[in-house]
């Protein structure tokens, strides 16, 4: 059970509850989200919303552009 059932498969990655099997992973927003814990679980994640600037094809360097990151799931070329 969610609060607000109308935030299940609306483009955004709501966590919580909304992040269960019960509610297909929020209707598969948090498809992308999982895939990167699975892959790179070092990389301690400070919220939802700085996960948005992770794999999104631009390099914004700081703390996720470390080897436990995937040099920020790709975007970085590993310089640290």
């Amino acid at each position: 059970n969610v609060s607000k059932p109308i935030l299940i498969e609306n483009g955004h990655c709501d966590g919580g509850n909304y992040n269960t099997a019960e509610c297909g992973w929020d209707g598969g927003d948090c498809k992308k989200f999982n895939k990167f814990n699975k892959k790179y679980p070092g990389c301690n994640i400070s919220g939802l919303k700085e996960f948005d600037t992770i794999g999104n094809g631009r390099c914004d360097g700081g703390k996720y552009n470390t080897a436990e990151c995937g040099w920020e799931g790709g975007d970085c070329d590993g310089n640290g």
